[in-house]
């Protein structure tokens, strides 16, 4: 290569130095601008859509009432009834105990666990051969005694023809033997006490059922020694069984039962229903509360009553109330009487009930149930005959408070009021 061709190639590198220089500074100033075009691209675009967009309905002033569902409150005749639960036991229960002192010498069949037996009837003997001297012994002094005031009588009687005959006036009480009259018969009476005394030993050396009934345990037996006042068995009456159940205030309110109530012929009192299952079957049996205690359990704020069941062994009954059975027990009340009956969900917090007043308005108000069971609640004041009852969660309501009404049974939605009344002052926040 000479000289001439260095020089041209030398001078067309000069001329292409400053173009690529020009382009380097510019792609690098493109790519510091792109995020920039990016951003504001965007925003312009965002600008665009919410000029362009439609804009949002403005919400109304006035809420719309909340929708409630409500049932319909309904008056029919009903008999209130109460369940309740209590264990069986007897009104009378005795522990047999020997009166005399012995040695048992014989035993009725019927004196066993269990065993039925009559009143009067001879469960156990004593040996009775010392007792049977006694009497022997006091039929001899009796018969002494008799001789000794026999004799002081025809004595005395003598002394009064000897005095009258003397003609000396009114005779004195000695000479007429009055003092020695008295002692004899005195002494006769005592003998006679005796003779009583030693046949009661004798009746008594015989143990007797003292009323008709069951032997719940006996605890002697033939050979046994006993003595005055040991035990030999323990029995109970069968005439009668008693049921001793908890009452609270609300449920003797709802039976109409006073406090210290006592059954009488012109108010024998509730009837009450005792059943009980005994091997798979349901077993049942008729009484009546007769009486409930006058005070109440300041522990448990409760009364207790007694039920009671006549002939609870007797062949009709399908089985035998024993003592110990734990039964369940519904009574009802004396007399049929009109109540209203809504909904057992219609009740909030077992106290308030919320009525929807024609306008479609709350009124709250404060009741007593007469009763109340899983699926009713039985109203006698508070709530009328076909008056509309709140029966789903209304949170915070407040009287006065408008609602959209809709029947549980599938009916339309009633129309709601236009707007609700101010709130009054003071009122109460009731919740659910």
């Amino acid at each position: 290569m000479n000289k001439m061709d260095i020089n041209m190639t030398s001078q067309s590198a000069d001329e292409a130095e400053p173009k690529r220089g020009f382009l380097h500074v510019v792609g690098r100033l493109l790519a510091f601008a792109a995020p920039f075009v990016v951003i504001l691209g965007g925003i312009a675009l965002f600008a665009v859509m919410l000029a362009t967009g439609p804009k949002p309905e403005e919400k109304a002033d006035d809420a719309h009432p909340p929708a409630v569902q409500f049932a319909v409150a309904h008056a029919r005749p009903t008999t209130i009834a109460v369940s309740l639960q209590g264990e069986a036991r007897p009104r009378n229960e005795a522990s047999l105990a020997a009166q005399v002192t012995g040695r048992i010498v014989w035993a009725s069949p019927k004196f066993a666990d269990g065993g039925a037996f009559n009143e009067g009837e001879v469960m156990a003997r004593i040996d009775d051969a010392d007792y049977r001297l006694a009497v022997v012994r006091a039929r001899s002094q009796v018969a002494q005694a008799q001789e000794g005031v026999a004799r002081e009588e025809a004595e005395s009687e003598l002394a009064r023809q000897d005095w009258q005959a003397l003609g000396r006036g009114e005779p004195p009480p000695l000479a007429l033997r009055e003092p020695q009259l008295a002692q004899a018969r005195a002494a006769l009476a005592a003998a006679e006490a005796a003779l009583r005394s030693a046949e009661l030993d004798l009746a008594r050396a015989s143990i007797r059922a003292p009323f008709t009934g069951r032997v719940r345990e006996r605890r002697a037996n033939v050979g046994d020694y006993v003595g005055p006042g040991t035990t030999v068995a323990v029995m109970f009456a069968t005439e009668t069984m008693e049921i001793r159940i908890p009452l609270t205030d609300a449920e003797l309110t709802a039976m109409r039962v006073p406090l210290g109530f006592a059954a009488s012929t012109a108010n024998p009192g509730p009837a009450a229903h005792v059943s009980h299952m005994m091997g798979g079957r349901l077993v049942t049996w008729e009484g009546r509360l007769v009486r409930t205690d006058a005070a109440m359990d300041a522990r448990t704020r409760l009364v207790y009553g007694i039920i009671e069941v006549r002939d609870p062994f007797n062949a009709r009954n399908a089985a035998p109330l024993a003592p110990g059975m734990f039964v369940s027990v519904r009574l009802e009340g004396s007399s049929l009487e009109t109540l209203v009956a809504a909904p057992r969900s219609a009740l909030k917090r077992n106290e308030f009930v919320y009525v929807v007043l024609p306008d479609n308005t709350i009124e709250v108000r404060q009741v007593r149930a007469a009763q109340t069971t899983a699926d009713e609640v039985l109203f006698r004041e508070g709530l009328a005959d076909g008056e509309r009852v709140v029966v789903s969660v209304l949170t915070s309501p407040v009287p006065g408070m408008a609602v959209t009404p809709i029947d549980r049974e599938g009916g339309t939605a009633a129309t709601p009021a236009a707007a609700p009344p101010a709130q009054p002052q003071g009122s109460p926040d009731i919740r659910d």
